[in-house]
Order: C-alpha cells, then sequence, then structure tokens
C-alpha cells in the first residue's frame, strides 16, 4: 500500500491538524518544522512522543484557557459553592469600597433576594457628586426597590432614570416600571405600560407578566389570548430559546385554559 496507507494517512492528517493549530494560535514555526523532520528521518515512537509533547505543551493550556472552558469552570466552581460569588464581593467592599464594588455586591444581592441589603448597597454608592444621576445606579435601586415591594418609590425612580438617560430606560427596566405600576394598584397606567413593553420585549416575561395582571383584573379572554401566544411563540423555536423561557412557559401553560 506503500505511503498511501491507512498509517501514513492518519499520520499526515494528524501532522497537518497540528500544523494548523500551530499557525492559528502564532506559536512558533519550529514545531511544524520539528514534525517534518520527525515524521520523516524518525521511528513512529519519536514522532508520537512529539505529538504528546505538543498536546501537553499547546493544545491543553489552549483549552483550558478557552472561553468555554472558563465557563464550564466557572459553572462547577458555582455549584459547588454558590456563595463564592456573593463572599468575594462582599469582601471587595470591605477592603476596597468602591462604587464599582458595591454596585456589584447590590447586584449579587439582587440575585440571592436580598433587596433591603441591596437597596442599602445602591444608595451608599450614590453618596458620590455624581452617583445620584448614575443610569446604572439609578436602574439598579429602582429594580431592588420594585423587587422589594416600594413601588411608589421604583416608580419615582424609574421616572428619573428616563429624564437622566432615556437609552438607559430599555426593555428591562420599562418591564419593571410596569411592575411597579402595578405593585400601587394603577392598573390603568400598568396596563397601558406593559401594553407597550409587551409587544417589543425579548422574550416571553413580558408576555407573561402581562397575562398575570389581566387576569387578576379579570380580562380573561386577553390574559387567555397572551398565554397562547406564548405557548406558539416557543413550539418550533430553538432548544436554547425554549430553555431559556421554560420559566415564562410554565406559567403560561399552567393557566391556560
Amino acid at each position: 500500500m506503500g505511503y498511501f496507507s491507512p498509517i501514513n494517512i492518519a499520520i499526515l492528517l494528524i501532522d497537518l491538524a497540528m500544523a494548523w493549530h500551530v499557525i492559528r494560535s502564532g506559536r512558533s514555526p519550529l514545531w511544524i518544522m520539528g514534525l517534518g523532520v520527525v515524521s520523516f528521518l524518525a521511528g513512529f515512537l519519536a514522532l508520537v512522543a512529539l505529538w504528546v509533547a505538543y498536546v501537553v505543551m499547546a493544545v491543553i493550556p489552549d483549552l483550558m484557557n478557552s472561553h468555554g472552558m472558563r465557563s464550564f469552570t466557572g459553572s462547577v466552581v458555582k455549584a459547588a459553592d454558590p456563595g463564592r460569588g456573593y463572599r468575594e464581593k462582599k469582601r471587595q467592599v470591605e477592603l476596597v469600597g468602591s462604587v464599582d464594588a458595591k454596585r456589584g455586591l447590590a447586584e449579587e444581592s439582587v440575585k440571592r433576594g436580598l433587596y433591603a441589603e441591596a437597596i442599602d448597597l445602591y444608595e451608599s454608592a450614590m453618596e458620590g457628586p455624581l452617583g445620584n444621576s448614575d443610569p446604572t445606579l439609578l436602574k439598579g435601586l429602582a429594580r431592588a426597590r420594585m423587587l422589594s415591594g416600594e413601588g411608589a418609590e421604583a416608580e419615582a425612580l424609574f421616572l428619573k432614570l428616563k429624564d437622566v438617560d432615556p437609552a438607559a430606560f430599555d426593555a428591562d427596566a420599562e418591564l419593571d416600571y410596569a411592575r411597579a405600576l402595578a405593585l400601587q394598584g394603577k392598573n390603568d397606567a400598568a396596563v397601558a405600560q406593559f401594553e407597550k413593553v409587551a409587544a417589543r420585549y425579548p422574550g416571553e416575561e413580558a408576555r407573561a407578566r402581562f397575562g398575570l395582571l389581566l387576569e387578576q383584573l379579570g380580562q380573561t379572554a386577553r390574559a387567555q389570548a397572551l398565554f397562547a401566544e406564548i405557548i406558539a411563540s416557543v413550539k418550533g423555536a430553538p432548544s436554547y430559546y425554549r430553555s431559556r423561557q421554560r420559566e415564562w412557559t410554565s406559567i403560561a401553560k399552567s393557566h391556560l385554559k
């Protein structure tokens, strides 16, 4: 079979794959030269040793530093120690006490349902000369107050955010603003705001929350139509989208009659 034997073809393919990796990763061309010399002048065991050396010294480090691997490692660490991120951010506040450190801990506190702590952190971060008009801090504080049930305070903060930086009053802020109105029983205003944001919100949360509000207000037909829209929109959608919208799809299914 000569040069076209399965073994020689396999060796050539492995050499080409490694040469491609050398070029793509910007490593020394001496690796390619070494592969060529060993492939033609040395024995098979020497070639295997060179392959192993390259995998250990180049391929594995690249894999470990890849975005996917970092994400996987971060997920494993988070699953093993779910409180680690919170503790690290709290430590940063204690050591540094900067606005960014307080904002980071406040965001983590919101994720953990520690809304009172988040409010204190946001307000502390806003004590500086420009903090009271910082869009990120305003939006975070408004959301924390809304989630803690302080509808009126949240509404005022969202209106200030819209005035300070209209671009920061994005779809998420609009949805939270609608929820703040609903918390106060401002039902007509809440319905109007939900109608506005549900039409362009990227995902099913706005429609699901709007449907729940309409159901509470006795507008059953409109609520049912929204729940049906949610089911229809996820049917045939990519798996990643269905996975992200699972909570809202479950709500729609449980309320659809």
